[in-house]
């Protein structure tokens, strides 16, 4: 990754150092050499990297000139002491290298004891460098993270709503591959970027039916999507630079599902306050547990993932900066995370699904799992969305079977069946299943043009009641329609 960060290319068999006064050489192959020659005299302002100067190979000696001017320059202002030499611990004696390379070369070289060297491993302190983006990359996990977006937007998103109105019969590893192939050519959704600066950082995970594994490893396994509890997740990368997103989407929730949803959405906005510079990365886990505690859900808090998240940059998952219970390394300005929050294994009673119409597939369900997950960025006023695909409740809910239940006295019910009757002259959109519309529609035929047409408006209303909710509570909401948004630019 240091090369990517350097470079913009990994440099296989290269040895690279950097000295305390910003002198930056490179031993490598006389075409890597030639490669990198035009950047010689040319380093950026204020950079840390002030000199670059390039050591081609030599098979003659083995290359034991070179080794001892990368010696000469580490020691540069040691006056002859010990010198201690940073490595990556994952990169050093990597046992795959074929003898003869020049990295196993210059091993054995620090190795000595004439070379009066000290490895020490630097793993950490490169990460935590490589952790704070400038300006430049930045930008570039802006663009990531609005093509990951995008996909979910205008790929994901149509795609599930027609298997769901249509009632398409596809494997969850088949949806993945449609929205992989989407990453891969973002054209499909009328993106325009170069093929060459995208790819996926992992075949996406959509799950449903009861089996969810939240895990970054987790795979779609080859049984056909339920319409039930679905969840999604995909990461993309524009021009080597990492971004994630994940949502869930409910069809036809029970009560019990809907507000274990709002709860983890409250944990999400609590956690998010706790990503400001100078907060130690494990606030981020316990706001979440704080929030539960607070909100009487301590039941919750053993289906919270131990890792809420990790830096994302040149590498999709940083290990040694994660948010979990532990970590100690605090938020700074410019680091970029990937906030994922979720509960698992949450079991659903009998008597919640038994207010569930018969038709539904939720009537099988058992257990389920939610999750979110956005790219977030840390500024000096905080934390701040990179991915902002909606997450609302009135945002992944759908219903295509009415429940069977009554609101009886529930005033939010009375409020929304009497915003639903405003609506009858003045719709405000939103999401509506083509299927509930024609099973109402093809219930009224038989009953004549007026009949119809009042069933069609009665049933339109009860199909908004829970986004209405939404509305009741929170007096507004975003009008908008995902699957006639047009796709833009990366901007």
């Amino acid at each position: 990754m240091v090369h990517h960060y350097l470079f913009g290319y990994e440099l296989p068999d290269t040895v690279l150092t950097l000295g305390k006064g910003g002198q930056c050489t490179v031993l490598a192959t006389k075409k890597k050499c030639e490669f990198l020659e035009p950047a010689v005299g040319r380093a950026p302002k204020n950079g840390s990297v002030t000199n670059l100067k390039l050591l081609v190979r030599n098979k003659g000696d083995e290359n034991a000139e070179n080794y001892e001017k990368l010696l000469k320059a580490a020691r540069e202002g040691e006056n002859g002491a010990n010198v201690k030499v940073g490595v990556l611990t994952k990169e050093f004696k990597n046992s795959g290298r074929k003898e003869g390379s020049i990295i196993i070369g210059w091993e054995k070289k620090l190795e000595e004891s004439s070379s009066k060297i000290e490895v020490v491993d630097v793993t950490a302190g490169i990460s935590l460098i490589m952790a704070i983006k400038d300006e430049v990359e930045l930008d570039l996990m802006k663009k990531s993270s609005v093509l990951s977006n995008k996909v979910l937007k205008h790929g994901f998103i149509p795609r599930i709503e027609e298997v769901i109105d249509s009632s398409l019969k596809v494997t969850h590893e088949a949806l993945a591959a449609e929205i992989d192939a989407i990453i891969e050519d973002p054209s499909k959704i009328n993106l325009k970027v170069q093929k060459d600066f995208v790819q996926s950082c992992y075949f996406p995970i959509v799950q449903s039916g009861g089996e969810y594994d939240f895990k970054v490893s987790a795979q779609s396994n080859s049984g056909d999507v339920k319409y039930d509890v679905i969840t999604v997740s995909l990461g993309a990368r524009y021009q080597m630079y990492c971004s994630n997103i994940a949502r869930t989407i409910l069809v036809d929730p029970p009560k019990h599902v809907k507000e274990t949803y709002e709860t983890l959405l409250g944990v999400y906005q609590s956690c998010l306050k706790a990503m400001a510079p100078g907060y130690p990365l494990k606030a981020v886990y316990g706001a979440a547990v704080k929030y539960l505690r607070s909100e009487d859900k301590e039941d919750l808090i053993a289906s919270l993932p131990k890792t809420m998240g990790f830096s994302v940059g040149l590498d999709f998952r940083d290990p040694l900066l994660v948010l979990n219970a532990k970590s100690t390394v605090v938020f700074r300005e410019g680091m970029v995370f990937n906030l994922a929050l979720s509960f698992a294994g949450i079991k659903l009673s009998e008597s919640a699904r038994s207010l569930v119409n018969s038709k539904s597939a939720v009537k099988e369900l058992s257990k389920y799992g939610l999750v979110i997950a956005d790219m977030v960025s840390i500024t000096s006023n905080g934390g701040e969305f990179m991915t902002k695909y909606g997450k609302a409740l009135t945002d992944i809910s759908y219903t295509i079977n009415d429940e069977d239940e009554d609101d009886g006295g529930d005033e939010d019910g009375k409020l929304a069946r009497k915003i639903a009757q405003e609506e009858e002259a003045n719709p405000t959109g939103g999401r509506r299943s083509g299927r509930l519309a024609a099973n109402s529609s093809s219930a009224a035929d038989a009953e004549g043009a007026a009949e119809r047409e009042r069933r069609q408006i009665q049933l339109m209303a009860r199909r908004n009641e829970e986004r209405l909710r939404e509305l009741a509570r929170n007096s507004g909401k975003k009008n908008r329609d995902e699957k006639t948004a047009k796709a833009e630019e990366l901007d």
